[in-house]
């Protein structure tokens, strides 16, 4: 099930990783208007000078503001724009971006292009559950815009082709007890594979579908993930030592414990 409101309210309180980091920055609503017509609400958050990046975030459960708030408070509010990542969270609930992407998403990049220019082009998408969906389907529809994806928990579904994400990394994290969202993970990671993505399946131990998840240790996955790989060298998919899980299908497939 994806998150209900409860849930969030519950983790908008108690967001792990938020000692030795700087008071957050004023979150700023901006609404644009899509295609058809209706509203779409951003929260913004600036870091104190020129954004290096754009965490651009979308929410677990129904999507609407309360959530799209919690996540942000829970995952991007402070070592991000703390380290010169703008976040921009986008209100919209994630498994609609199926239908909806291609007018959601030129109408973010429009916004993006006039009001952070100098990150526009190094775009960090992640979401949590419903999010976590959402953000395939938003990276397909602008893939030449995407640094990396961080899906936690999240899987693909959708009918189009993820070959135009070839290349582009790409971490699935999701609690070893949320056992669905564990196969649907599983089965994104080897769907991302064969189109030549760069994929990491991290398996969290202990955990279920809402992540505890250190904001510094979220920070440093995707500064991981925008290393270029020195002059020869191919960049290794897992940056630190890894394990194999033997799965029932035959296949063998990253699995890292590394979040606290």
């Amino acid at each position: 099930a994806l998150l209900p409101a409860s849930a969030a309210a519950l983790l908008a309180g108690c967001a792990p990783g938020r000692a030795g980091v700087s008071a957050p920055p004023r979150p700023e609503w901006v609404s644009l208007r899509v295609s058809a017509g209706n509203p779409l609400p951003l929260l913004v958050l600036r870091p104190a000078g020129p954004a290096r990046g754009v965490v651009l975030a979308f929410p677990w459960g129904a999507g609407d503001a309360g959530l799209l708030a919690g996540l942000v408070e829970t995952y991007w509010d402070e070592a991000a724009p703390a380290a010169g990542y703008a976040v921009v969270g986008v209100q919209v609930r994630g498994p609609s971006l199926e239908s909806r992407a291609e007018a959601v998403m030129p109408a973010v990049l429009e916004w993006l292009d006039a009001n952070l220019a100098e990150a526009a082009d190094h775009l960090v998408l992640t979401g949590a559950s419903a999010g976590g969906i959402g953000v395939f389907h938003a990276a397909l529809a602008m893939p030449d815009r995407v640094d990396s994806i961080l899906a936690m928990p999240g899987r693909y579904g959708g009918e189009a082709s993820l070959e135009v994400l070839a290349g582009v990394p790409v971490r699935l994290v999701v609690g070893e007890r949320d056992r669905r969202w564990v196969r649907g993970s599983e089965a994104t990671a080897q769907a991302l594979e064969a189109a030549g993505a760069r994929v990491s399946l991290e398996i969290l131990p202990g955990q279920g579908h809402v992540l505890a998840v250190a904001q510094r240790e979220l920070l440093r996955r995707i500064e991981e993930d925008r290393q270029e790989p020195p002059p020869g060298r191919p960049q290794p998919l897992l940056p630190a030592p890894l394990s194999l899980a033997k799965h029932a299908d035959g296949l063998r497939l990253p699995r890292r414990q590394v979040f606290p």
